[in-house]
C-alpha cells in the first residue's frame, strides 16, 4: 500500500507523532511504501528536536526503515534550508502526485 504523510507545522509534538506514525507503518506486516512531505514550517523539523522528542532520531530512523521525505522547497528557501540524502527537495506537482498515487494520505 501508497501511504502518504503531509506535515505543515513544526509543532514539536506533531512532528514527533507524525514521524512515529509512519515508522509504525514502515513496521507493519504490509509492504508499505511511506513518503512524508514537508510542507511550510515543517521543513524546519531539525529545529524541533529536543530531549522530549527526539526528531532528528525519528527522522533517521524512518529513512533507514525505507521511508522517503520530500520538502517543500520553496518553504525550505525561504528557510535557507538545504536539501541532503534523508530530505531531498521537492515542489507542489511532487505533493500533488503523492496525493493522487496514494492509497491512503494523511495530514499532520
Amino acid at each position: 500500500m501508497k501511504i502518504g504523510i503531509l506535515i505543515s507545522n513544526n509543532d514539536a509534538e506533531t512532528l514527533w507523532n507524525a514521524f512515529r506514525f509512519g515508522i509504525l507503518c514502515l513496521n507493519m506486516d504490509y509492504e508499505n511504501e511511506v513518503t512524508i512531505f514537508l510542507n511550510s514550517k515543517a521543513t524546519a523539523y531539525e529545529d524541533a528536536d529536543s530531549e522530549k522528542f527526539n526528531i532528528k532520531e525519528l527522522v533517521k530512523s524512518f529513512a533507514l526503515g525505507g521511508g522517503k521525505i520530500i520538502g517543500c522547497q520553496k518553504s525550505m528557501g525561504m528557510r535557507g534550508l538545504e536539501g541532503n540524502e534523508i530530505c531531498q527537495k521537492g515542489g507542489q506537482k511532487d505533493l500533488y502526485e503523492l496525493m493522487v498515487k496514494s492509497d491512503k494520505f494523511i495530514c499532520f
